[in-house]
């Protein structure tokens, strides 16, 4: 036999009250009479639960809002500012339980401290916020004042090298190449900032187009072959099987093997060695730099990536190159990973890139010679494009235009040249070909016809071209 215990409003630490169907408080605890600084219960007794709200949060709709959700569920839980009975306000939670038809439960808690700690900890976030957009506005002014002087130095520094002023001591040449060095590393951190100021602002903007992606690494290494060889460091890229496509901003991707291959030569000791390679694994394509450097401590592998960290007791640098890195990749639908130390190996640091693989483009060779369309094939074959043969008629635009637009058109220059730059003039004033460039591969070239083709942007080579040259060209 179980014995049922009154209730006991005063037993409850909240504010209590408990009121009739209309919420008209019957009765309250004495903390009510506190909480509300009443002089007693009879300033509380006879009033409506809806009388205190002091805003419409739902304010005067409390009575309404309660009945209409205590249907449903078994108690409303509501905050808002509440008037004590002196007129002063606190912020309150209030909470209604449904007893029966005619009778509520209504407890009232005082959050005033709660509500204020988090308007500070808001008000403090926003001038957080605030100092964090000026700073950037900084930076970004301040980049872009660097970024014009530098890049006349750098076009400077390259046309001093390649003997514009004259020929230069073998000791000056070393200290140029340095200095360009300097430049090029000097004009990383000005587009990393700037990157870093448009990905913030969600305006950073990707231009893709196919990329070779062995090419490019293979640039990008060549470009630091000056710093690396001041360290004694062997700094290669592995021979791959083919070449592979993305579909990829150039210029940003640059940057991504720029960064990952410098940190590398920074952070490897001199006699050295940073290997690149190149495959496709599972619709990516996977892009490894190994070194034999310093390595990374586990509990900083987790941060490496993050922006402004950097790791090491003679810090320096701008903590942005890997962040960076990261950011751009995943813009690219990719992933950044990092191992140190090299998996199988007690030391360095292996970056990866995974990159989605695009289809190989096209290129579509316009000639009536099967032994030309052989032999450019041929030549062609290390660079992984996918080809097409074209005759040289009228309809040669429409063709051109139907299903994928070609990487580049190239034309056998033993076709008379008055149909080739009338099929040039089509294809550029068409659309979805305006863009592709044209190559046209002739023995022949009167200066008339020459100007005629310069007039449309064509690019004439001479038949007889190296395997090498030729990829070169129609890789772009």
């Amino acid at each position: 036999m179980h014995m049922q215990t009154p209730l006991s409003l005063d037993a409850i630490y909240e504010a209590a009250f408990l009121t009739d169907g209309d919420f008209k408080i019957v009765d309250c605890n004495c903390r009510a009479v506190e909480v509300l600084r009443a002089l007693n219960k009879d300033d509380l007794v006879g009033r409506k639960i809806s009388d205190f709200p002091s805003d419409n949060e739902p304010g005067a709709d409390f009575p309404t809002y309660f009945q209409e959700r205590l249907t449903a569920v078994p108690f409303v839980v509501v905050e808002s500012r509440f008037s004590r009975h002196d007129g002063s306000q606190f912020w309150a939670e209030t909470v209604a339980h449904r007893l029966s038809e005619n009778a509520h439960l209504i407890t009232i808690r005082d959050i005033s401290a709660r509500v204020e700690s988090f308007q500070r900890a808001e008000e403090a976030n926003e001038r957080l916020r605030a100092a964090i957009r000026d700073r950037m506005e900084f930076v970004s002014n301040v980049s872009h004042e660097l970024r014009t002087p530098l890049t006349s130095m750098s076009y400077a520094l390259t046309n001093m090298l390649r003997g514009i002023c004259g020929t230069l001591p073998g000791k000056a040449v070393e200290y140029l190449e340095r200095l360009h060095v300097d430049v090029k590393r000097l004009m990383t951190t000005v587009n990393d900032l700037l990157d870093l100021r448009q990905m913030e602002n969600g305006t950073l903007m990707l231009r893709c187009h196919y990329i070779p992606l062995g090419r490019l690494l293979a640039e990008t290494i060549n470009a630091l072959k000056i710093q690396a060889e001041t360290k004694h460091q062997t700094l290669q890229l592995l021979p791959y099987d083919c070449e592979r496509y993305v579909y990829a901003d150039h210029h940003k991707l640059e940057r991504v093997f720029f960064n990952i291959l410098s940190n590398a030569v920074k952070y490897t000791p001199e006699n050295g060695c940073i290997t690149a390679r190149l495959y496709e694994q599972n619709g990516f394509v996977k892009i490894e730099v190994d070194d034999n450097g310093i390595g990374i401590p586990a509990h900083a592998l987790p941060r490496v990536s993050q922006r402004y960290f950097r790791v090491g007791e003679h810090i320096a640098g701008t903590g942005l190159g890997l962040s960076i890195v990261r950011e751009i990749t995943e813009l690219h639908g990719g992933t950044f990973k990092v191992e140190s130390p090299v998996p199988a190996t007690q030391h360095g640091t292996r970056i990866t890139i995974s990159l989605p693989v695009s289809q190989s483009p096209n290129t579509v060779i316009v000639s009536d010679s099967p032994h030309f369309v052989e032999d450019i094939t041929a030549k062609l074959s290390p660079i992984g494009h996918v080809f097409q043969t074209a005759a040289l008629n009228k309809t040669l635009p429409e063709q051109l235009a139907t299903g994928k637009t070609p990487a580049r058109i190239l034309f056998d220059g033993d076709l008379p040249d008055e149909q080739i730059i009338d099929a040039v003039c089509k294809i550029q004033r068409h659309p979805s070909l305006s863009l592709v460039p044209i190559l046209v591969l002739t023995d022949k070239i009167e200066p008339l016809v020459k100007r005629e083709y310069a007039k449309w942007r064509v690019d004439i080579r001479p038949k007889i071209i190296s395997p090498a040259d030729l990829c070169d060209l129609v890789r772009g």
